[in-house]
């Protein structure tokens, strides 16, 4: 379970103004550390989002930066860390889960102990939103990850592994349903797709997330362009929960090894897919109450030209209207009118998700747009 991470990132990379320290601090009686980027756009006013980016096996914190998800943090606004797990006889190795004939590395290493103690002392120095923690990682830090979220669902809103999954030596039993996606290569040397010896196989653990978090089993596929000469194709599978509350997507890049994609040398950009999905979810509603309505109040659904709000559903005062892709791109913002009218007809086919937003209440649903 080597890394092989060669990331070879354009110079602007290292020109990014983000605000970066090297924090140490004393955790299980051992020195620990980890990197922090603040965002030239926070403000204490504003609670911000929390990124928290574990590297694979044998690696650093200096090197496994180079995902560049702090880069994206400065333009979204959130704050990135990169914590460094302590040695082992291969190098440095997370407490993950992840085992190998009974054989765990740094199993008396208290990893989920450490990470939420660097929440607390993030949450400590900066106005942070507890509702948007997230977790991703790579091989090892995959398998950590998912660690987290089946450990510590409640305060974890999502998660994102790339090549590492959930470890043979854990009992996964999240008292939620969590958002994850995953990323996997189809000839990954080190982690294998199918015959993976540290724990779940890839399909085998998105399948689990489908079941914990009560998906829709037909999954939504697209595959992407496949334009660089990298012997790579990547597909994706996208699993709808109830509300769009905890989706399951899962990446499969065809032909690749233990590795994470970027461009120009690939044509995906694992750092960026990561955040387009973690950013879509929160632990609970913003001082606003999910709905539940008993029936659709969609209507017609699939649609064409608009769809109606049912006459049942009860709305107090201004309401706003958000409509995002699968993508999770919001690709229409409106008010709602007084004849309880949506206009779609500027939509594409395909599945979108319909919110509507009143002072106190928020309803979402699942719509199919056929021309």
């Amino acid at each position: 379970m080597k890394r092989i991470i060669l990331l070879f990132f354009v110079c602007f990379f290292s020109l990014s103004l983000v605000a970066q320290d090297l924090v140490t601090m004393n955790f299980g009686g051992q020195s620990r550390k980890y990197l922090k980027y603040i965002p030239a756009s926070y403000s204490a006013q504003n609670p911000v989002p929390l990124v928290i980016c574990l590297h694979g096996l044998g690696d650093n914190i200096n090197n496994f930066k180079n995902i560049g998800m702090h880069l994206i943090g400065d333009t979204a606004g959130f704050i990135t860390i990169y914590p460094e797990a302590v040695n082992s006889m291969f190098g440095t190795a997370w407490n993950s889960g992840a085992s190998y004939m009974g054989f765990i590395l740094n199993s008396n290493i208290d990893d989920v102990g450490f990470l939420m103690a660097i929440i607390d002392s993030i949450s400590a120095q900066y106005s942070i939103n507890a509702q948007r923690i997230y977790f991703c990682g790579f091989s090892m830090g995959g398998f950590m990850s998912q660690r987290m979220a089946c450990e510590k669902s409640n305060n974890v809103a999502a998660i994102a592994s790339v090549a590492g999954t959930i470890g043979a030596s854990l009992t996964c039993s999240p008292t939620r349903a969590v958002p994850v996606c995953h990323f996997h290569g189809t000839a990954d040397s080190q982690v294998s797709y199918s015959a993976n010896q540290y724990g779940m196989n890839a399909e085998q653990m998105v399948r689990f997330w489908v079941q914990n978090n009560s998906c829709d089993t037909n999954y939504l596929f697209q595959t992407y362009p496949d334009i660089v000469n990298d012997s790579i194709s990547v597909e994706s599978y996208y699993y709808n929960s109830q509300n769009h509350t905890a989706d399951v997507m899962f990446y499969k890049a065809i032909g690749a090894d233990h590795q994470w994609l970027y461009p120009p040398v690939n044509d995906i950009d694992y750092t960026v897919e990561i955040w387009k999905f973690l950013k879509k979810f929160q632990l609970v509603s913003q001082g606003l109450n999910e709905i539940k309505f008993n029936k659709d109040f969609l209507y017609p659904n699939p649609a064409s030209n608009k769809i109606m709000i049912h006459k049942d559903l009860t709305i107090n005062g201004f309401c706003t209207v958000e409509i995002q892709n699968i993508a999770g791109v919001t690709v229409k913002t409106c008010l709602l009118t007084t004849q309880n009218e949506i206009n779609v007809s500027s939509l594409n086919e395909g599945y979108y998700t319909v919110k509507l937003t009143s002072n106190d209440q928020i309803y979402t649903q699942k719509i199919l747009i056929k021309k």
